[in-house]
């Protein structure tokens, strides 16, 4: 178990496939944070809900802090993505507090951040967070936590599709978002 979580979160970190992206061009088309949230035509509860209650830990924002130098995030998400709402608002809250500038766009200008860094069944996936050096993408992490992947793609296949969704929600909900911002914190401190 221990070896798949950590080739889960090695795959967020390399792209899968070489092709070029303009993260600079990516990132002036994307929306503020609050702009998305605005618009939000689908979980608005849950997004503000969870934006609400996003307080990102102390020493997390250090650390992201120290490795900001020339660091920005796009984010490829969708309202009504359900793990989009259970990890953006603490992504972005994380964002804000660190002073790393943040902008959303949807799949539709997101896709070759997507098709660059997929899940490890091979999906392009919302959200997914890329991690800009300057204007260049320099890795991403994809979906949800390596954690709850883990589960997703192991045991909780087997279960119903309604059983493995509450199941996922409860993860979530108890979480709160902290294992979403220390992958991505560890991994921009790896791709300093």
């Amino acid at each position: 178990m221990q070896t798949l979580l950590l080739t889960i979160l090695a795959l967020v970190a390399v792209p899968q496939a070489p092709q070029a992206i303009d993260g600079a061009a990516m990132f002036e088309q994307g929306r503020a944070y609050e702009d998305f949230l605005g618009a939000a035509d689908a979980r608005v509860e849950v997004w503000q809900s969870n934006t609400r209650r996003s307080r990102p830990p102390v020493a997390l924002v250090d650390r992201l802090k120290k490795a900001s130098d020339g660091l920005r995030f796009v984010v490829v998400a969708v309202a009504a993505c359900s793990d989009s709402v259970h990890t953006v608002p603490y992504v972005a809250a994380l964002a804000r507090e660190a002073g790393v500038p943040l902008r959303i766009v949807d799949a539709s200008i997101g896709r070759p951040i997507q098709n660059a860094f997929k899940t490890p069944d091979g999906r392009g996936a919302t959200p997914t967070v890329a991690i800009l050096r300057g204007d260049t993408v320099v890795g991403a992490w994809v979906e949800r936590p390596g954690a709850l992947q883990t589960w997703m793609l192991g045991p909780g296949s087997v279960l119903s599709q309604s059983e493995r969704l509450d199941r996922k929600f409860g993860w979530y909900e108890w979480d709160r978002g902290e294992s979403t911002v220390t992958e991505l914190v560890e991994l921009v401190e790896r791709l300093r």
